[in-house]
Order: C-alpha cells, then sequence, then structure tokens
C-alpha cells in the first residue's frame, strides 16, 4: 500500500513540475520565473594571439545597462580571483543587456554612486584622488574596463527560466612611463644630474563608466617613483591614467644648475612622441602599456658653452630616436 502511495505523490509531483515549473510548455504563472546572464572575464590585446586571466585584483564592478543604456543592476565585489572560471550572475531578464566591467579600484579613486533607471553609461565612474593639482601615486595599481556584446532575454511570461552566458574583455587603462635624461660625456663639460627635474601632467584622472574621459578636465600633476641616480643620468618611473590624444599630456623637463628658477631641456606632448614612435612600429596605444622615454643631452656648442650655453635635446621612445631639438639657454 505505501509503495503505491508513494507511486501516486511522485507521478502527482511531476505532472506539477510539467504544468506549473518555470521551464514547463504551459504559459501561465511563468512571468516570476528567474532568468540572468553569467559573465566571465579574460584579457586580450589587439596584438595578442590569445587571451590570459587577470589572477587578484582588490575589487570588481560589474554594471548591466538595457537597450536604452540606462543601469538595471550593478554588483561591486572585494579580492577576487579573475581566473579561467570565475563568473557572476546578473539577474537581469526580458530585454537585452550590456555589461560593463571595471577590475582594480582601490582607495587611490572615489568612486560615485550609481541609481537603477538613471544612471547611462556616459556617467562618471570615478575619479583620480588629488592633493593641490598633484594626483595620488598610482604605483603598484592597475586599472582594467570592458564591455560584453548586448545579450538577448525573452519574456518569461512566455518562455520561462532561461540563462545565458557572455565575457569581457578587459582592457587595461593604466600605464607605466619610465623616463630617463642622459647627458652625453663627450660634449657636457660640466653637469649635475641632481639639477635635472621632470614633471608628468594630463587631464585624464576623470574616467567614465564606458571608459571614456570629458574634456576640459583639470591637468593633473603625476607623482614619481625615484629620481635613482646613476654617474650622467636620471631616472623617474611614472604610473598613470590612460594616455589618449587631446587630454593636454606634457612632458617637462628642466635643469636648475644654471639658473635658481630652472631652464627647460624640454617641453612637450608626450602622447605625439608615442604616436611618432608608433608610426615606425616601436609603440602602440591599443596594445602597450609600459613606455620608456629617454632624453640624450648633448651640448652642440662646446667652445661657447661657459658664454652661452647651449644644448641639443634627442628623443628617444622605447630606443627609437623619434626627433632632436636644440635649446637656447
Amino acid at each position: 500500500m505505501m509503495n503505491v502511495r508513494n507511486k501516486i505523490l511522485i507521478t502527482l509531483f511531476a505532472l506539477g513540475t510539467i504544468f506549473w515549473g518555470c521551464d514547463s510548455l504551459i504559459y501561465d504563472d511563468l512571468a516570476d520565473c528567474p532568468q540572468g546572464v553569467y559573465v566571465k572575464f579574460y584579457s586580450m590585446t589587439p596584438c595578442a594571439t590569445d587571451s590570459t586571466f587577470l589572477g587578484s585584483v582588490p575589487s570588481l564592478t560589474l554594471f548591466a545597462f538595457d537597450e536604452n543604456d540606462r543601469l538595471v543592476t550593478s554588483v561591486t565585489q572585494s579580492n577576487v580571483t579573475l581566473s579561467r572560471d570565475y563568473e557572476v550572475l546578473m539577474p537581469v531578464s526580458d530585454g537585452s543587456f550590456t555589461f560593463i566591467g571595471w577590475a582594480g579600484v582601490n582607495d587611490k579613486f572615489t568612486v560615485s554612486s550609481f541609481t537603477n533607471g538613471t544612471t547611462t553609461k556616459k556617467d562618471v565612474m570615478l575619479k583620480l584622488n588629488a592633493t593641490s593639482g598633484v594626483a595620488a601615486s598610482l604605483e603598484d595599481s592597475q586599472l582594467w574596463q570592458g564591455e560584453s556584446p548586448a545579450v538577448y532575454l525573452p519574456d518569461p511570461a512566455k518562455y520561462g527560466t532561461l540563462y545565458k552566458h557572455t565575457s569581457i574583455n578587459l582592457r587595461e587603462i593604466t600605464n607605466r612611463v619610465k623616463v630617463i635624461a642622459e647627458f652625453d660625456k663627450l660634449t657636457m663639460k660640466d653637469y649635475d644630474t641632481k639639477a635635472l627635474h621632470v614633471e608628468v601632467s594630463s587631464a585624464n584622472g576623470t574616467l567614465r563608466i564606458d571608459g571614456s574621459m570629458p574634456i576640459n578636465e583639470t591637468a593633473l600633476t603625476y607623482p614619481f617613483a625615484g629620481p635613482a641616480y646613476a654617474d650622467n643620468l636620471v631616472t623617474w618611473d611614472y604610473s598613470t591614467l590612460a594616455l589618449k590624444t587631446g587630454y593636454n599630456n606634457k612632458l617637462h623637463i628642466f635643469y636648475t644648475g644654471n639658473k635658481e628658477e630652472g631652464e627647460t631641456v624640454f617641453n612637450g606632448d608626450l602622447i605625439a612622441m608615442i604616436l611618432l614612435a608608433a608610426q615606425n612600429g616601436k609603440a602602440n596605444l591599443d596594445c602597450d602599456n609600459d613606455f620608456t622615454i629617454k632624453v640624450l643631452i648633448k651640448d652642440y656648442c662646446v667652445e661657447c658653452w661657459e658664454n652661452n650655453p647651449a644644448f641639443s635635446c634627442s628623443i628617444y621612445v622605447n630606443d627609437w630616436l623619434i626627433h632632436s631639438y636644440q635649446t637656447d639657454l
């Protein structure tokens, strides 16, 4: 008797699942069936032949936007390991969605607040902290951002529970710039490496959710690691946010060995120099995040140095000579 009763209960449960479950072919009462998209993360530049995975990052923020680019929901997690198998379930339903991910945000940034239904992709994601125009140090910090293809989920009232999968290519939007200033021993009669100074500045301290940057922001001066002195050269290491044209990216090198107020060795567009190297295949802003800029200083009037000091300045980017300049002091 007990076996017959159990068989009847099992049959009734199975029928209930068929007629009332979220995956049934009967469309009644399916509107509340759960749906969602599983999002995975990888990293791959246009120059790479295979993807990589970021591993441990201090934070991950993931946004879901609808077809009108309005925020539906967002998730923030701390101390995440972005491996091949790591994924985040975003509870979205009934519509077309894109997902934007940010990895590596830490206490060097001020993060905006976000409102479902109001925030758009063009709203500010974060600002680099600064004090008196000097940016917070990004040494040992890396930041990544990326967006998924659109994913469509049908009306759950008709199709019930459905989960789809997508992935985001997280591209690094931080850069390392090593600046080396070297005196040419053969032509420079007298020089003091400790009288050489460098400033790197850019108006790139504000980033929108979609990774773009608003124009006309205040330029920030980036701090450096170092300087490191050798016999006839000095090295400074900079970590910056994304380097893009149109954001007042400046490299200023000056010398205080002759005048207290300093004399300009070079003052120019940092991005322009990198782009000149890119034309010769020595740099690629879409693929590279590390650049070495070397400034070789020569006296082009050795005989008149004491009366009329003057020197030439050769600029190398990733060991490629991009230009030579002459400066009168």
